[in-house]
């Protein structure tokens, strides 16, 4: 299907296809890395990199961005990149975080979590969990509140955001204030409608999608089902949910069933269905579809950390 009349105008230069293999993610990483230590961090964001213990007891790496010249305790939030459980974080992520940090005062905690398909599931859930953890119990070490840690990720990012925030009963860690989740993966099944149409869309399509889980949990179904969000059981409390979805991604669908389920079970859930858009279509951080999306992500934020304690 040809999809360039269909999408915004400002993003059609980026509407671009890739493939997704073991050869082109391990390129990719290096540029990926390069990527984001050339991308120098501005005056107005403080930047810190910190060491923890993560899946089984191996080194994590975090990036923690701050606003600078806030003297007083903030909010903070555990933001989870996307690509594919394989790919490093990327330059337009580290952007992202600088805007959250600048625009809502709070401390943002970027993971560098360990990557399939060397390290399967459980293994980046554990690096998330264990830097939550962390973080909760080292509050007045980052001068953050406590009742104010947030958690969110976009794509498969936003699919270990939202197992941390499913969990957090069961995993006896304090319920995160908010979840902000954009273009989520959720279900290893891939049965939806988006699923079985988009074979062919920009950036991301069902083709990558079934390699991405292939590298992921493997062919092991029990793997698959606890990695997926949508086969989870709700908990009786849960915080208030932001879920973005593009509207030719193959994920649309798995966003919105999320977001149903969600309110279905009494969880406050803000929905938001660009138009026009693809798979990681914010990476062009100048369109106006984007800057609306980022609006929305940053109005969510203020309002949530408000709303904490």
């Amino acid at each position: 299907m040809k999809y360039n009349e269909l999408i915004d105008p400002e993003l059609r230069k980026e509407a671009r296809t890739y493939p997704f293999n073991r050869f082109i993610v391990a390129a990719g990483n290096i540029y990926q890395d390069l990527a984001w230590r050339l991308e120098k961090t501005p005056e107005i964001i403080e930047e810190i990199k910190i060491e923890t213990e993560g899946f089984r007891s191996l080194p994590l790496k975090t990036s923690v961005f701050s606003p600078a010249g806030i003297k007083e305790k903030m909010p903070s939030l555990i933001y989870v990149h996307g690509g594919a459980f394989t790919y490093k974080a990327s330059v337009y992520q580290k952007k992202l975080c600088f805007i959250y940090a600048q625009n809502t005062g709070c401390k943002v905690f970027l993971p560098h979590y360990h990557l399939a398909p060397e390290y399967q599931y459980p293994a980046a859930y554990e690096d998330v969990l264990s830097l939550y953890r962390y973080v909760m119990a080292h509050t007045s070490e980052f001068d953050i509140s406590e009742e104010k840690i947030g958690i969110a990720g976009d794509s498969a990012g936003a699919s270990i955001a939202a197992l941390v925030c499913n969990r957090w009963e069961s995993e006896s860690i304090q319920m995160p204030c908010l979840q902000m989740l954009m273009y989520p993966v959720t279900d290893a099944g891939m049965e939806t409608e988006s699923m079985k149409q988009y074979t062919d869309t920009p950036q991301w399509d069902s083709r990558a999608n079934r390699r991405m889980w292939l590298y992921y949990c493997g062919e092991d179904e029990e793997l698959r089902s606890a990695a997926s969000p949508l086969r989870c059981s709700i908990p009786g409390k849960m915080p208030a949910t932001y879920i973005e979805t593009a509207q030719f991604d193959c994920l649309h669908d798995e966003g919105i069933l999320y977001a149903r389920k969600l309110s279905q079970a009494g969880v406050n859930v803000e929905i938001n269905e660009t138009e026009g858009t693809f798979h990681g279509y914010d990476a062009k951080t100048d369109a106006q579809v984007v800057r609306q999306s980022i609006d929305r992500r940053v109005s969510f934020l203020r309002k949530e950390f408000k709303r904490g304690g």
